[in-house]
């Protein structure tokens, strides 16, 4: 009967030894929190998926995910210190960090813009000189301005003799309906819609013409990264991670991404973006791994944003991003 006793008493002592390692490790787990560019869609699908698969929980992250209202308004919030990192337009942060807010670019994730001149098939627009004489509608502030200005620069076009229009409003009714020549846009955001409506259109790549810009990327305050770079490496890493898992599943991704929020594009978009035009972003050309664009892409980027918005300050592009947050093994290239 004492053994019994015994027995029992080691097991109740090993149960209240789990119990407590398993608060602890609950309790270790850090909170960070992450600002989207905009609602979570296929731009963010990596740290949603990621955070679905559980990598931020096994990298000891409490992770926040928060919606944003576009890329600059996410950059002041990463500036202020009130997130602990956003994903971004990478030229809106630069901008940004141009004017001295004291934000990098810490891991791009879509390491080309895949934004460009969406028109319908029959609208004589198939290099940026047919722009001349043309009314093309682009957003207030929007981070494609750059490289519209950069892929007109680069091709000797007079933008004086383009008619741009700055206004908010669907760039699938403005062409379906025919109000304009073309329409600053992504092509997923665009081209499908329109082809779903049985209408066709085509896309002139900014990447193609000029701009091989990087694209939406992780940014964070200077001062928040490197108070705790082991946190922000941990983040990049499970990011990444779940970027590579969207590559290798982007149904799966999909899935997940609608099954937290509903209000989602329908499935058959995202994927159809997802597998036709995003997934070729994930990597440059001559990149090996995530998050990591060949030093040539980030060089025209130096050029093209100080050409449009002048001196990028001491250091010029290189002081703008850093790369000694990623991790040593990054995912390769889809």
């Amino acid at each position: 009967m004492g053994k019994y006793r015994d027995s029992r008493k080691r097991i109740a002592l090993f149960g209240l030894v789990v119990a407590v390692l398993a608060n602890s490790a609950a309790h270790a787990s850090e909170k960070f929190k992450v600002t989207l560019n905009w609602t979570p869609d296929n731009g963010s699908i990596g740290i949603v998926y990621a955070d679905v698969l559980g990598y931020y929980k096994d990298a000891g992250i409490d992770l926040e995910i928060e919606s944003g209202k576009g890329s600059g308004a996410t950059s002041k919030l990463v500036a202020g210190g009130s997130t602990d990192a956003g994903l971004a337009s990478a030229t809106s942060a630069i901008s940004f960090a141009a004017k001295g807010a004291p934000i990098k670019v810490i891991a791009p994730i879509y390491q080309l813009v895949d934004w460009g001149i969406v028109s319908l098939e029959e609208t004589p627009i198939a290099t940026p000189k047919d722009l001349e004489g043309k009314t093309i509608i682009m957003g207030p502030g929007s981070a494609d301005i750059p490289l519209f200005d950069a892929m007109l620069k680069a091709n000797g076009v007079d933008k004086s003799k383009v008619h741009v229009q700055m206004m908010s409003g669907d760039c699938v009714a403005i062409l379906a309906e025919k109000k304009a020549d073309g329409c600053s846009d992504a092509p997923g955001g665009t081209l499908i819609p329109l082809e779903q409506q049985g209408i066709k259109a085509k896309i002139m790549l900014y990447k193609d013409w000029g701009a091989p810009l990087v694209g939406l990327s992780l940014i964070a305050r200077e001062e928040k990264f490197k108070q705790n770079p082991q946190l922000y490496k941990k983040f990049i890493e499970a990011t990444l991670k779940g970027y590579a898992a969207v590559a290798k599943s982007p149904e799966a991704a999909v899935d997940a991404l609608r099954t937290r929020y509903p209000d989602a594009a329908e499935k058959k978009v995202l994927l159809e973006e997802m597998t036709e035009y995003l997934m070729t972003e994930f990597c440059a050309p001559g990149a090996t791994n995530l998050g990591k664009p060949p030093a040539a892409v980030w060089k025209v980027t130096g050029e093209v944003l100080t050409a449009t918005f002048g001196s990028l300050g001491d250091g010029g592009i290189g002081a703008l991003y850093t790369e000694e947050l990623l991790p040593s093994q990054a995912p390769a290239c889809p």
